[in-house]
C-alpha cells in the first residue's frame, strides 16, 4: 500500500472534511483483477456501445525486433486489461495508472527505443515513436514514467496492428487466450487504448489537477500526448477514441451491469463513488 498525506487544506469544518484523511491507493493489480474479473460469457459488459464477454490481465504486446547492442531492452509491453467482443472484432485495452500521476519520475528510454532497426519494418509510425522517445527521454519534472510506458503500449498495438511478424508473436506468447479467440485477431481488429486512472473522488483535484492547467501534471502530460503528438502522427481513429478516464468515471458506467452485490463491494473496498 501506498500512503498519500493530503495537505494545506483549510477548509471551514476541518474535522468533517475528507480531504484531511490519509488516502490509501490500493495494489494496482488488486484493483484491476476486482473491477474486471467477472465479465465473461455469462456476465458480459457493455461499453461505449460494444460488448464484451472476455477478460485478460497483462497482455503482452510486442515491443521490438530486436534490441540494442549495448543494452537489452524490454521486447514486449505489458497492458494491464484487455477486453475483447463477443464477436471479437473489438479490443479494449486498458493501462491501469496506479501511483504515476502522485509523483515525479523520469521516462529513461532505453537504448532500442532510438534505433529504426529495433523496431519492427512494417510498422510505419517508427519515425514518430523516435521522435516521441526523444521529446520525453530522462525528463524528470514531471509524471513521465506514465508517458513512457503509454509510448511503449501504443508501440506494440501498432505493431499487431501492421506487422505480420509482430501478430504472430502476439499470438504465441499470450497462451491463456484461447485459441479460436487468437485467431480471429488480425490487422483488421478495432483496438482503442485508454488510459484508466485511479482517482479518489474525495481528494479531486489536490492531487490530480485540472487537464488544461499550466501545472503539467499526469492528465495534462496525457493530453498534450494526445493532441500535440499522436493524433497528427497515427492514423488510427479507434485506438485513441478514448485515451484518458478514471475508475470512478468508469464505475458509475458499468456497476449496473455487475453481478448482485459486487458494486457495493468494490465502492466499499476503493472509495469508487464521493460519499461526502
Amino acid at each position: 500500500m501506498r500512503n498519500i498525506t493530503i495537505t494545506n487544506i483549510s477548509p471551514e469544518n476541518e474535522s468533517k472534511n475528507r480531504l484531511q484523511k490519509i488516502a490509501t491507493f490500493p495494489e494496482k493489480d488488486s484493483i484491476a483483477h476486482d473491477v474486471f474479473q467477472w465479465v465473461g460469457a455469462e456476465h458480459s459488459l457493455t461499453l461505449y456501445g460494444t460488448t464484451y464477454d472476455k477478460v485478460y490481465f497483462d497482455v503482452k504486446f510486442p515491443l521490438f525486433n530486436e534490441t540494442s547492442e549495448n543494452e537489452s531492452a524490454e521486447v514486449y509491453s505489458k497492458i494491464d486489461i484487455v477486453l475483447i467482443s463477443d464477436d471479437c472484432i473489438s479490443m479494449l485495452c486498458f493501462a491501469s495508472s496506479h501511483t504515476e500521476h502522485t509523483h515525479h519520475q523520469a521516462a529513461e528510454f532505453a537504448d532500442a527505443y532510438f534505433m529504426p532497426s529495433c523496431y519492427y519494418n512494417d510498422n510505419p509510425y517508427r519515425t514518430s515513436f523516435i521522435k516521441w522517445a526523444l521529446r520525453y527521454n530522462e525528463k524528470k519534472n514531471g509524471y513521465f514514467a506514465g508517458i513512457k510506458q503509454n509510448i511503449s503500449h501504443i508501440i506494440g498495438i501498432t505493431n499487431i496492428l501492421h506487422d505480420a511478424d509482430a501478430l504472430a508473436w502476439f499470438k504465441a506468447n499470450n497462451p491463456f487466450i484461447e485459441p479460436e479467440v487468437l485467431a480471429q485477431i488480425n490487422q483488421y481488429t478495432e483496438i482503442i487504448f485508454t488510459n484508466l486512472l485511479y482517482y479518489r473522488p474525495e481528494i479531486g483535484t489536490k492531487i490530480y489537477g485540472d487537464l488544461h492547467a499550466k501545472k503539467k501534471n499526469y492528465p495534462y502530460l496525457l493530453g498534450e500526448l494526445l493532441f500535440d503528438r499522436l493524433l497528427c502522427a497515427l492514423d488510427e481513429p479507434l485506438l485513441l477514441s478514448r485515451f484518458i478516464t478514471t475508475y470512478p468515471e468508469l464505475f458509475a458506467e458499468i456497476q449496473s451491469q455487475m453481478p448482485n452485490g459486487l458494486a457495493e463491494y468494490l465502492d466499499n473496498k476503493y472509495v469508487l463513488t464521493n460519499h461526502a
